[in-house]
């Protein structure tokens, strides 16, 4: 029988229906709404990004450009412009009134930064106010309460850290259900401990006393997304977020009249079923179009290396040219990364494993008894690093040891293992995301944990890389300094030309 929580989570979509609000609104003329979506669709392709954190991305990057490189004083008012320009608004429908929420936002957090917050994050938590505030979503809001509520009665830490083990299951339930980065997981953190942030009214001599507070809370908060018992945690919940994930879709598709499937088991089993087989096929679209975006950015990016470094290298110092070297270190690497996203296992009874966890949330069984280990000791976690450098060496010798043979030189040898960490790791990111809506399993087969043992040191350090060099990406840059810059002013002053010109084509009449 359905809790009276979810019935009170159906009700939500009597609140959420949309009403139409008061003009005047934002708007651009359509070829100019063309060019601007056909040029994000451009700019999402140089820049790999999960899909769900795309328009946040956006957003970020606008207002990054409107706040120190045009030096806009009205930047709310130019954010909204451009949010409908280049597609992730709707045309003539967004009320003009709105850029003054954003400029009340981008002011709070640009007077913080002020105060000590670097400029990094103060355009992330910006970016994630006005997501926030220009598209709500209540549902997700009481969702992840609910998740987190039954986590925490669910979870037994037998540790004796003196870490919050309360922050640490919001942290891990926020990853889980939400998939949410690193700058999300801090805004989280902090608005939790600090909920006067969530307002945007506050003076700026308000906001200077409140600083001290958020700096404070922002170590706190960083210590926790980065804790290693936060992945931990989210690991094992990933089958419980997916069972809420459906929930999220249920209540999005059906609103007020999801009380009728939630009470109905029958109904809830047919659209759990569909909602999944659905998810899954687009998944596997997304998969196939991350995919060959990566592979595409990953043989330019070899071939200008190759180009830039490894060839004058063999060329000018070595005085010769070892053709296979070039080649492999040109080719391997996107053909491994298309072998990782090609070949995608399915479990077969997943299906019903998210149709009897969906049915047991709605019912109310408390989740199944989850036990965190502690940390190991001083001793154990010494010789758990000497078995994980000997991996290590394992691993990395193999492979070193081929390309000695192959008479791989130097700059050839760093190059590959540097791509292939990096691939192997974004490759288990792209697989990982593809079977998102599918259940994982408790236990690996053998096979797979041998397979995981060999592999783990290299995806370790491709991940160690991929966290310090995130931001270097030489298309991104060259899209954001050398071609957005100068398109979006042209596009300003075309959208003002055609507007103008269709004035005066009125008035002549």
């Amino acid at each position: 029988m359905i809790t009276e929580e979810f019935k009170r989570l159906c009700e939500l979509g009597g609140a959420t229906e949309e009403t139409q609000e008061q003009g005047p609104y934002i708007s651009v003329e359509q070829l100019t709404g063309k060019f601007g979506a056909l040029y994000e669709k451009v700019r999402s392709f140089v820049d790999y990004k999960d899909y769900h954190l795309i328009r946040r991305g956006a957003i970020r990057r606008m207002l990054k450009r409107q706040l120190y490189i045009e030096r806009k004083p009205n930047s709310g008012a130019a954010l909204l412009r451009e949010l409908v320009s280049s597609g992730y608004l709707p045309n003539n429908k967004v009320p003009e009134a709105k850029a003054l929420v954003l400029q009340s936002i981008i002011r709070k957090w640009m007077a913080l930064e002020r105060e000590g917050l670097s400029i990094s994050l103060s355009l992330d938590f910006a970016s994630i106010d006005i997501e926030q505030f220009l598209f709500p979503d209540p549902y997700r809001d009481a969702l992840a309460s609910s998740f987190l509520n039954s986590a925490q009665k669910s979870i037994t830490y037998q540790g004796k850290e003196t870490m919050d083990h309360t922050m640490i299951t919001f942290a891990a339930c926020r990853r889980s259900f939400l998939s949410e980065d690193k700058p999300s997981l801090l805004h989280a953190l902090i608005t939790r401990e600090i909920p006067e942030l969530l307002s945007h009214s506050y003076t700026d001599p308000a906001l200077s006393m409140l600083a001290p507070r958020l700096l404070g809370s922002l170590r706190t908060a960083g210590a926790v997304a980065t804790n290693a018992l936060v992945w931990k945690v989210s690991s094992r919940l990933r089958n419980h977020a997916l069972f809420h994930s459906v929930l999220l879709e249920i209540l999005h598709s059906y609103g007020k009249g999801s009380e009728m499937i939630l009470g109905n088991e029958e109904k809830l089993k047919e659209t759990t079923e569909t909602i999944i087989e659905t998810k899954q096929r687009q998944q596997k679209k997304l998969l196939h179009i991350s995919g060959r975006r990566a592979v595409i950015y990953l043989l330019l990016t070899k071939i200008i290396l190759g180009v830039a470094f490894e060839w004058p290298y063999e060329r000018f110092i070595l005085g010769s040219e070892n053709f296979l070297a070039l080649g492999t270190n040109a080719f391997f690497h996107p053909l491994l990364l298309l072998a990782m996203i090609t070949f995608v296992g399915k479990e077969h009874r997943g299906p019903q494993r998210v149709v009897d966890g969906v049915s047991a949330v709605v019912n109310g069984k408390e989740m199944k008894h989850i036990f965190i280990k502690p940390p190991v000791s001083a001793t154990t976690f010494f010789f758990v690093m000497c078995f994980y450098a000997v991996l290590f060496a394992v691993s990395f010798g193999v492979i070193l040891s081929a390309l000695i043979a192959l008479h791989f030189n130097i700059v050839s040898i760093i190059l590959f293992f540097v791509f292939l960490t990096l691939v192997s790791y974004f490759g288990l990111r792209i697989r990982g995301s593809a079977r998102r809506w599918e259940p994982v399993r408790e236990k690996p087969g053998t096979l797979g944990m041998v397979w995981n043992l060999f592999t783990f040191p290299i995806v370790n350090t491709g991940r160690w890389f991929s966290v310090r060099f995130s931001s270097i990406n030489i298309f991104v840059f060259f899209m954001d300094f050398l071609v957005e810059v100068p398109f979006k002013a042209f596009l300003g002053i075309f959208d003002a030309s055609l507007s103008f010109i269709k004035e005066h084509r009125v008035d002549t009449y």
